[in-house]
């Protein structure tokens, strides 16, 4: 059965280092851009700090769409029950246990506080895709789509 797959914007808002991997080059060459306009010599550390943050952020933004789009592709639904959700600042974690093929299984996402993540509840049931090939890799349906 083919799942529909989340777009790469909600990617980004709802997953915490997919989130990071575009905010670092951002902020790095907006301090590059900064430091250009007023001739500063930290230019060059901000230029070379947003070039690292592009070649490091731009693939692990890749590889983690990738596999979240997988996972609600191919995945298997599930019904799994939150028992831990925490948020400092504007970051956090959702633990969620659920029953894979007979085997109880627990899996966790790291999040961004966002409308979608801050509704959700310890003890809430919610649907999420479990990756067939690894039953630890799971995401929550509602915070995704």
């Amino acid at each position: 059965m083919q799942n529909q797959s989340p777009s790469l914007f909600r990617v980004i808002s709802t997953d915490y280092s997919s989130y990071l991997s575009v905010l670092f080059p951002i902020v790095f060459g907006g301090f590059a851009v900064y430091f250009f306009f007023i001739g500063n010599d930290a230019l060059q550390l901000f230029s070379l700090l947003a070039i690292g943050a592009i070649v490091i952020g731009g693939p692990l933004l890749f590889q983690r769409y990738r596999t979240i789009s997988s996972v609600f592709t191919n995945g298997t639904p599930t019904q799994a029950v939150i028992t831990s959700i925490g948020f400092f600042r504007g970051r956090g974690r959702v633990e969620y246990s659920y029953t894979f093929r007979g085997e109880k299984h627990t899996s966790s996402n790291a999040i961004n506080r966002n409308s979608r993540t801050r509704n959700l509840r310890v003890g809430q049931t919610v649907k999420v895709f479990v990756d067939p090939d690894n039953h630890k890799q799971a995401f929550i349906r509602e915070i995704y789509m």
